[in-house]
C-alpha cells in the first residue's frame, strides 16, 4: 500500500502533471457539475459526441502547436482547412479524380502552402502573425472562388462516411484525430526534428548555434500546419456533407485556444500531445455542456473567452512556480 501511495505521491509530484494539473481539474470540475445538470452528458452517445466535435479542432490544434513551439503563430489554418475541402469536393464531384487520390492533393496543396508560409517566415525575418495574417485573406479568397460563393453539395458516400460514418460503433472522425495526436507525439517525443522543435522554440540563436538548421526546422513546422489544417478540412468537409466557402472560418481560434489551454507557450520550446488533447478537450465539453443548457451564442462566446484567459494564466503562473 506504501508502494502504491508512494508512486501517486510521485506522479503528482511530476513536473509534466502538475503542468497539467490546472485543466484536468477544470475539465474534472465540469463533468460533475454537468453531471448534476443534465443525465444525459456522461452518457456514452454524448461522449462520443464530444469527441467527434473536437475531432476538427484536435487535428487543427496538432499543426498549431509546431508553429506556436517554434515562437510562431499559423492563423491560416482555418482558411486551408476551407481551401482543401473544397478542392476535395470539386474534384470528387466532379469525378476527376477518386477520393484518395483528391485527398491526397489537398493535403499536398496544404503542406505545400505551410512551406511557402514557413520560407517567407525564416528567410525574411517577416513576424508570422502578419504573414500568416496576409495567407489567411488571401487563401480564404481562393476558397470563395473555388466554390463559386455557394456550397458544393452532392458528395459521394464515401467522402461523406469519413465524418458521418463510424467503425465499430466508434465515429470515424475521431480515429484520424487520435491518429494525428499519436504520429504528433511520435515526431514531438521521439525523433531529433522533434527535439529541434523545442531547442528552436526554446532559444533560436542558441540552436542556430549549436548547428541546428533553425530555418529548416521552422519551415518543416509550419509544413505540418499545413498538412494537419488540410486534413481537417476533409473531415471538416465530409462531416457538414458539403464544401462551404465559410469552413473553417475562425478555427484557428478555436485551436490556439486548446494548444495554449493544454500548455504549449507562445514564447516557443514548450508543450505536449497530452496537453493539446486535454485542451480540445476541453473546449469540446463547454460546447457540449452549454449546449445541453440552451445557452445563447452570444453567452457561449462570453464563457468561452473567461475559462481560455483563466486557463492561460493559471498555465503561466503554474509554469512560473515551477
Amino acid at each position: 500500500m506504501k508502494i502504491k501511495d508512494s508512486k501517486f505521491a510521485n506522479m503528482l509530484k511530476n513536473s509534466q502533471f502538475s503542468s497539467y494539473s490546472g485543466i484536468i481539474l477544470v475539465i474534472i470540475v465540469a463533468c460533475i457539475f454537468m453531471n448534476f445538470r443534465s443525465e444525459n452528458f456522461l452518457t456514452p452517445n454524448n461522449i462520443l459526441n464530444i469527441l467527434r466535435q473536437i475531432s476538427v479542432y484536435g487535428i487543427l490544434a496538432c499543426g498549431m502547436a509546431f508553429a506556436m513551439m517554434t515562437g510562431g503563430i499559423d492563423l491560416t489554418v482555418g482558411s486551408i482547412a476551407g481551401v482543401s475541402g473544397a478542392v476535395t469536393a470539386l474534384f470528387v464531384t466532379r469525378g476527376t479524380m477518386p477520393l484518395i487520390l483528391a485527398m491526397l492533393v489537398s493535403i499536398v496543396l496544404g503542406a505545400i502552402i505551410g512551406l511557402v508560409t514557413g520560407f517567407v517566415i525564416s528567410r525574411t525575418g517577416i513576424p508570422p502573425f502578419i504573414m500568416t495574417l496576409g495567407m489567411q485573406i488571401t487563401l480564404r479568397g481562393a476558397c470563395y472562388l473555388i466554390c463559386e460563393g455557394k456550397p458544393i453539395g452532392n458528395l459521394p458516400d464515401n467522402l461523406v462516411n469519413l465524418g458521418l460514418g463510424d467503425i465499430g460503433g466508434i465515429p470515424v472522425p475521431i480515429f484520424f484525430m487520435v491518429g494525428s495526436f499519436i504520429v504528433v507525439g511520435i515526431i514531438l517525443s521521439r525523433t531529433s526534428f522533434g527535439r529541434s522543435v523545442y531547442a528552436t522554440g526554446g532559444n533560436y540563436q542558441a540552436a542556430f548555434h549549436s548547428g541546428i538548421n533553425a530555418k529548416r526546422v521552422v519551415m518543416t513546422a509550419y509544413m505540418i500546419s499545413g498538412i494537419c489544417a488540410a486534413l481537417a478540412g476533409i473531415i471538416l468537409t465530409a462531416r457538414n456533407a458539403s464544401a462551404q466557402p465559410t469552413a473553417g472560418n475562425t478555427f484557428e481560434t478555436e485551436a490556439i485556444a486548446a494548444c495554449a489551454m493544454g500548455g504549449v507557450s507562445f514564447n516557443g520550446g514548450k508543450g505536449a500531445v497530452v496537453g493539446i488533447f486535454f485542451g480540445a478537450l476541453l473546449m469540446g465539453i463547454i460546447n457540449n455542456a452549454m449546449n445541453l443548457m440552451y445557452i445563447s451564442s452570444y453567452w457561449q462566446q462570453v464563457v468561452k473567452g473567461i475559462v481560455i484567459i483563466g486557463s492561460v494564466l493559471y498555465s503561466i503562473y503554474n509554469s512560473r512556480k515551477n
